[in-house]
């Protein structure tokens, strides 16, 4: 943590980051067992378009990962 940053809003962001790559892990799972795109955007409140763009381009490395 920098040393200007707010240590309680520091926390809640890497807790969000963390949740997200769950998110996104979870999302992979389900297009692998072959679920619908429909299915998975209502289950994140995303649209069918953005999963379907995840289905085509495949998992990227982590935040800090080769970004």
């Amino acid at each position: 943590m920098a040393r200007d940053e707010i240590p309680e809003l520091r926390d809640v962001r890497d807790r969000i980051d963390k949740d997200r790559e769950l998110m996104m892990r979870l999302i992979f799972e389900a297009i692998e067992r072959g679920e619908s795109n429909a299915r998975i955007a209502r289950s994140v409140d995303w649209s069918r378009e953005y999963i379907a763009k995840l289905r085509r381009e495949g998992p990227k490395a982590p935040r800090g990962e080769g970004r």
